[in-house]
Parts: structure tokens; sequence; C-alpha cells
């Protein structure tokens, strides 16, 4: 048997022990709703996006603009980082507080907008009950913005790019 025909499955054996791995690290930081480990999570994502916007790059060409913003220092009131594709099509991912009667919750809440003129702007990302961030699920919205991106190409709302 070739070695070549065992290759594809090795690699999907080296992805999935490397997204188990990632799933453990994160469940430390993405359990906690404390504004430390929370900003750690934003970070988390913030270097994904970036990789994922380097992907995406590479695949696009130098025809689509695609920008991750940068994080603010650890201290800054607001944490959040914006990645854009063309000129009107952004996820926003925020670090936002949420107030309860037990106390402050930190969370990261994701916008995602789309624009044109049947622009629109919506909550993104994962859903409470089921709200573990994974690498895949960050681009799995990068995706969902893609596809509104080229939604956008196809109705005549965005320009040749």
């Amino acid at each position: 048997m070739p070695a070549l025909t065992l290759e594809p499955f090795r690699r999907r054996v080296e992805q999935l022990r490397d997204a188990w791995a990632e799933r453990r690290a994160l469940r430390r930081i993405a359990g906690a709703h404390d504004r430390a480990s929370q900003l750690a999570l934003l970070r988390t994502l913030h270097g994904w996006a970036v990789e994922a916007a380097a992907d995406i790059r590479a695949v696009y060409g130098p025809g689509l603009a695609v920008e991750v913003s940068r994080l603010p220092a650890d201290d800054a009131e607001a944490a959040a980082f914006t990645v854009r594709v063309a000129q009107d099509h952004t996820l926003t991912f925020a670090l936002v507080e949420r107030r309860r009667v037990g106390g402050t919750r930190w969370h990261i809440a994701v916008t995602m907008s789309t624009g044109g003129p049947r622009g629109s702007t919506a909550a993104a990302g994962p859903e409470r009950r089921n709200g573990q961030w994974t690498r895949a699920r960050l681009e799995d919205l990068l995706l969902s913005l893609l596809g509104a991106y080229e939604r956008a190409r196809s109705e005549g709302s965005e320009g040749a790019g």
C-alpha cells in the first residue's frame, strides 16, 4: 500500500488530537466568567481570527481586503476587536459585563454587520447552552461573513473586488 494513502488519515488524526488539546486548554478560561479569564479568551479568539484572516487572504488574494483590528491593552475599559471583510462586512468580538443579582459576570459578545442596501446587524456567536468557543466556531462565523459578502456581490451591492 503506498504511503500517500496513509497521509490524509494521519493528518486527520493530528487534527483530532490538536482540536481536543485546544478544547481542554480553553475549558479552563471559557468556563470562568471573571474579567481576566474572559479577556484571555478574547485574546485567544483574536489570535485565531488573525490566522483565519491570513487563510482568507491566501484564497481570495489582494482583491479582497481582510483586516483584523488590534486588541486594546488589558487595562482598557472597552476590550474588543473587529474582523472586516471588504468595506462593510464585520464581525466584532467584545468583552461585555453582565450584572446579575449574584454579581458581575463577563462574557464575549459577537455582532455581525453586513453592509449594502439590505445590510443588517445581528448578534452572533455560540449559544449559551452549548457556548464553548472553539476555533471551528470562530471559523464558521467568518464563513458566514464571507457568505454575506459573496451574496452582496452577487446582488450587485458590492464592488467587483
